[in-house]
């Protein structure tokens, strides 16, 4: 009598693990995925909630997109840009403002008593005069409209600057003092970004403060760019669409607290 073959599949230890190793691997792979994002916007969160907490804890604070001027009781003025914050103590001998975050212009009135400002641990004291002072993410900076500032570190450097001039600071350690376009540097305050042979990423960076999200730079060769032109902080989403476009860069924002560029 004839029989049809009959398959006979193996049933080792072995082979039964082999399959339940290939249905488990796209759970696997999914629970991977899953945590990858769960911890991709956890740290989203946490970079776009340090910033606004700081802000939050601060004597005088400006939101993404905004500029803020105020008059301090002593008659000096500030003017905070975008997501900037400062506390400010004038009760005592020596007047002082700390930049917590961003950047701030400063218009100091003399009322006999020295004004300093501190970003962390360098101090810049105030000689009568109309300045800047900025907090990056890699390094400080000061630039000086008008009048004179003594700028000191913590490792007893001592700079001092004079109309038109620059001084960036990284890692404490102060840099050597250069001559500037100081009024088109600080054409902030206006509402205005003008730029001139400055890298792209850091020209799209700047824009996406202003919107109060971080950017993802994915095309580093196009970062390294150079482009000039003005741009209107105030329409600070218009102005980054249209630089993508002319650079022929893609963009992708990520719930508009991250701008994705390759």
């Amino acid at each position: 009598m004839n029989s049809s073959p009959t398959s006979v599949l193996p049933t080792e230890p072995g082979y039964r693990a082999h399959k339940a190793q290939r249905r488990e691997a796209p759970r696997s792979w999914l629970g991977w995925t899953v945590a990858a994002c769960v911890l991709l916007v956890g740290a989203l969160v946490s970079m776009v909630q340090l910033p606004y907490l700081q802000r939050l804890n601060s004597d005088v604070a400006s939101a993404a997109g905004e500029r803020r001027q105020i008059q301090l009781a002593d008659g000096s003025k500030l003017m905070l840009d975008s997501a900037s914050a400062v506390d400010v103590d004038l009760r005592g001998p020596v007047r002082k403002v700390r930049l917590v975050q961003g950047q701030v212009f400063l218009d100091v009135i003399h009322d006999g008593r020295p004004f300093v400002v501190e970003v962390d641990d360098t101090r810049i004291q105030v000689l009568g005069t109309r300045f800047a002072v900025s907090r990056g993410r890699d390094r400080n900076e000061v630039i000086l409209l008008k009048g004179k500032v003594e700028v000191s570190s913590a490792f007893g450097e001592k700079r001092m600057l004079a109309p038109g001039q620059r001084l960036n600071l990284r890692g404490g350690r102060l840099g050597q003092v250069e001559s500037v376009d100081a009024e088109r540097l600080l054409a902030w305050r206006d509402g205005q970004l003008r730029v001139r042979d400055v890298p792209l990423r850091d020209v799209l960076q700047r824009l996406a403060d202003y919107q109060g999200s971080r950017l993802l730079l994915l095309d580093e060769q196009a970062g390294r760019r150079l482009v000039s032109g003005n741009f209107n902080l105030d329409q600070a989403a218009d102005a980054f669409a249209a630089l993508a476009t002319t650079e022929q860069l893609r963009t992708h924002n990520l719930a508009g607290q991250l701008t994705i560029v390759r």
